[in-house]
């Protein structure tokens, strides 16, 4: 592993490449061909700044794929703070355009369903038993923030461009959220038993967050992830 990496990547990105490309659904530089069905495991360290644990859980992802009527669901449960269960589950289209997500917070008693369509998002949330309904203006070619990560192990990024991708996310001050990212090196981890394995390093901006994915160059999914944000770090380890 390039050992500098894993200093800059808590402070913050070097500039990144000067050529631009927005990525959208649909778009030919996304591999559909990578997308498989799939259950994992990732567990999420969240740390302060000073170093002391906030967080430690793990998620349990699954990727399924519906041939019949060309959809594929992205979901994920976990517990966090402990005793606090959450799932959340996106739908998408066959080209990762989003039609759904529905997330359900147990302990709150309280459920959000959204609805996409090209250049609007609806939101129904119903909290102890009382609905409120919003809706949202985006521009055409928007992903979905809980099943957005999930594909950067799909993209076929060039050295030296940097990537936008536009971002719903009803918890910012603006509802368009985008993530930059950048194809950084290449890298090889040490696995047990002496095993290799060759990765595609991603450097990203989200917000106020930013730090590096490790891509498996065999599976297309993310092995590990390190940022930092304001207010402390995270590492995310699929396990």
């Amino acid at each position: 592993m390039k050992t500098f990496i894993l200093a800059t990547a808590l402070l913050t990105l070097a500039t990144f490449g000067y050529a631009q490309t927005t990525i959208k659904p649909g778009d030919k530089i996304i591999h559909y061909d990578w997308i498989q069905p799939g259950h994992d495991f990732y567990r999420n360290v969240i740390t302060d700044t000073a170093g002391n644990v906030k967080y430690d859980y793990v998620l349990d992802d699954y990727i399924t794929i519906n041939p019949a009527n060309r959809q594929i669901t992205f979901a994920r449960y976990r517990q966090v703070p402990a005793g606090n269960f959450a799932t959340d589950t996106s739908v998408t289209d066959q080209f990762l355009k989003p039609i759904r997500m529905h997330e359900i917070f147990y302990q709150r008693n309280t459920t959000v369903d959204m609805q996409f369509s090209d250049t609007q998002a609806s939101v129904k949330t119903v909290k102890k038993g009382v609905e409120s309904n919003k809706t949202y203006p985006m521009k055409a070619g928007y992903f979905e923030d809980n099943m957005i990560e999930y594909i950067f192990g799909y993209l076929e990024l060039k050295k030296g461009v940097t990537y936008t991708l536009d971002n719903f996310n009803k918890d910012t001050p603006a509802p368009s959220d985008p993530f930059i990212i950048e194809y950084a090196f290449d890298d090889v981890l040490d696995l047990a038993a002496g095993q290799k394995l060759g990765c595609t390093v991603l450097r990203f901006i989200h917000g106020q967050t930013s730090g590096y994915t490790w891509i498996d160059n065999s599976s297309h999914k993310a092995i590990k992830t390190i940022a930092s944000f304001k207010g402390g770090r995270y590492v995310l380890t699929k396990v």
